[in-house]
């Protein structure tokens, strides 16, 4: 069993859930633009009655799938 209290705050958020209104406002989006990417499967959901739930690990996942960093330079020789 994983002794919860040796898990740092951030392994332990990533087991969270958070609901449209709190995924909204993390990432600054519209009501729409969260069902477009529920729609099209960028972002996996749960929904228990009426109420949507995202993991914030599948949120992070998302985020870092779409980072894009046009002054990272990278050294493929290395």
């Amino acid at each position: 069993m994983i002794d919860v209290y040796k898990q740092s705050r951030a392994e332990r958020l990533k087991d969270t859930w958070l609901d449209n209104q709190d995924v909204m406002q993390t990432l600054h989006i519209s009501k729409r633009t969260l069902q477009t990417f529920r729609d099209n499967g960028t972002l996996p959901y749960s929904k228990v009655g009426g109420t949507f739930y995202y993991k914030v690990s599948d949120i992070e996942h998302v985020l870092q799938n779409n980072y894009y960093n046009q002054n990272f330079k990278c050294d493929a020789t290395k």
